[in-house]
């Protein structure tokens, strides 16, 4: 399984060459994605006026909906508490956090563009495309 972010699924509906050769090299992988990742997603789509949840949901039936947990929650907390006490802490990560605690809490990859946003996530193993 990998748990891919919100810059996969822009990227995903940019049909990006990069994607679609991520996808074919790990067809026989569970793709998934956090239920932070779908609102990120969403609130585009909707100020976009784009498109509607039942198209949204139509569009990526082949990607695992998880939804974010009492353990995912934990593991966001502990990623959040050790950047604070850094001092590297960004209220504008809060859904990055969110969605490193669910690949974190899973022991899974995050699959995204911007590695750098979830490569200081201490136990958050990070793969690109």
């Amino acid at each position: 399984m990998k748990v891919v972010d919100t810059t996969f699924l822009i990227d995903y509906y940019r049909e990006r060459d990069a994607i679609e050769q991520y996808l074919d090299a790990h067809d026989e992988e569970t793709i998934a994605a956090s239920t932070i990742t779908f609102g990120e997603l969403a609130v585009g789509e909707i100020m976009a006026r784009s498109e509607t949840k039942r198209e949204i949901l139509a569009d990526l039936g082949w990607l695992d909906v998880r939804a974010f947990t009492i353990e995912h929650a934990y593991d966001a907390a502990a990623i959040e508490a050790d950047l604070r006490d850094r001092g590297e802490y960004r209220a504008t990560s809060a859904n990055d956090i969110e969605i490193g605690g669910t690949a974190r809490a899973l022991g899974v990859p995050i699959v995204t563009r911007n590695v750098e946003d979830f490569e200081r996530f201490d136990g958050v193993v990070v793969e690109t495309y």
